[in-house]
């Protein structure tokens, strides 16, 4: 199986970059917005290079972690990144561009085959599609 797919996501956020990192980062904030709140998600993050970071949820079963390998606020992060029951770790890179008075979000998970890289780009989707309304 080959491992060299990629799901890609771009969306312009009418925050500032500062705000957009935040909720990215701040364990409160993504448990607010990541996952619906019927979900009750519960975040952790440690928001360093080397730190840890991860979402589950109470009511699915769901959840992921991994470590932020790089980290550059406000503008890039990389992660590793596990889905829950997972055996191997994939990659999500995130930067944040001013953008007027918002910030142009781009997101790319990879190191992942071809259904995950698609799984993930709908997941992605649905979770950034809540994102503008906590930041609002």
């Amino acid at each position: 199986m080959a491992f060299d797919h990629s799901a890609e996501l771009k969306v312009h956020l009418d925050a500032p970059p500062e705000r957009v990192w935040h909720a990215l980062t701040d364990a409160d904030a993504l448990a607010a917005w990541y996952w619906p709140a019927a979900l009750e998600p519960r975040a952790v993050s440690d928001p360093r290079a080397g730190g840890s970071f991860g979402i589950s949820t109470t009511t699915q079963g769901m959840g992921f972690s991994g470590e932020y390998r790089e980290f550059d606020p406000p503008h890039r992060m990389v992660q590793s990144w596990r889905w829950a029951g997972d055996d191997r770790d994939s990659r999500v890179t995130i930067e944040l561009t001013p953008s007027g008075a918002g910030t142009d979000l781009v997101v790319v998970h990879d190191e992942v085959d071809e259904e995950t890289a698609e799984m993930y780009r709908q997941g992605w989707a649905s979770c950034l599609d809540r994102l503008p309304g906590y930041l609002s």
